[in-house]
């Protein structure tokens, strides 16, 4: 079974522009809503127009700003770093992540599943927290990367920090399974973050064909782009919010 998730909903109005008419138009299954956004109230607002969104939540620990007060390293490099060498306290990211699952759950939003900005919930120590909040909140699935490094495409770097996200999954599935939360199978989208292409989008179909017992998640990043945007997250690099909108639309 193949589900094609647009993450970021709550980044930006014009992200959220985007992935709401896809949601509209059944173009994809489903949006990770981030509650630290710029846009979420934007976000919230748009989704009010749309039957059964099925809508997740996208821990973001980097990037935007913390709900709880934490101060938390902005960019993700820097939090890995510190969170490695331990000067980061799991108590504090505790508090942040039930913050932002707050946040959501008070707007009326019960999240069907749960992803993360840079991948960051994956780490040791954080998965063990999600997949408790998980539990306490009910939320019947997290996402795992089980993408191939051999599908073309994607810097030598992104390469390697896929290999490490992989060994990350396969600890972290144990847990989830345990705790009794289903997870996907196979995950595309994160080589190409940004850049998507019909490629990716045809090996992803071809996996969920090849495997009709498995959850294959696509993972994308639709939006409307302008000058706001752009400038504004410039420093994720070569990011194309329109092409992949133009792609599954």
């Amino acid at each position: 079974m193949l589900r094609i998730i647009a993450d970021d909903l709550g980044l930006h109005p014009s992200v959220n522009d985007g992935i709401i008419f896809l949601l509209k138009q059944r173009k994809i299954d489903g949006a990770s809503l981030m509650a630290n956004g710029h846009a979420f109230g934007d976000a919230l607002e748009k989704l009010k127009n749309v039957n059964e969104p099925g809508i997740g939540i996208h821990f973001a620990l980097v990037e935007e700003k913390s709900i709880s007060g934490i101060n938390l390293p902005r960019n993700h490099k820097v939090f890995f770093i510190k969170y490695v060498l331990g000067l980061i306290k799991l108590s504090d990211i505790k508090k942040e992540l039930k913050a932002q699952l707050d946040k959501i759950t008070d707007a009326g939003i019960r999240p069907g599943f749960i992803n993360s900005h840079q991948y960051l919930h994956l780490l040791p120590g954080i998965m063990d927290i999600v997949v408790k909040l998980a539990v306490e909140y009910k939320i019947p699935s997290i996402r795992i990367v089980n993408e191939s490094v051999n599908f073309s495409g994607g810097k030598l770097f992104r390469k390697a920090q896929l290999v490490f996200l992989n060994f990350l999954s396969g600890m972290a599935k144990k847990k989830i399974e345990k705790a009794g939360i289903r997870h996907n199978d196979f995950f595309v989208g994160f080589i190409n973050a940004g850049n998507i292409s019909a490629d990716d989008l045809e090996y992803a179909d071809n996996l969920a064909k090849k495997y009709p017992d498995k959850a294959v998640e696509f993972g994308c990043h639709p939006g409307h782009e302008n000058n706001d945007l752009q400038n504004k997250y410039k420093h994720w690099g070569d990011y194309n919010w329109e092409k992949e909108l133009n792609l599954l639309s």
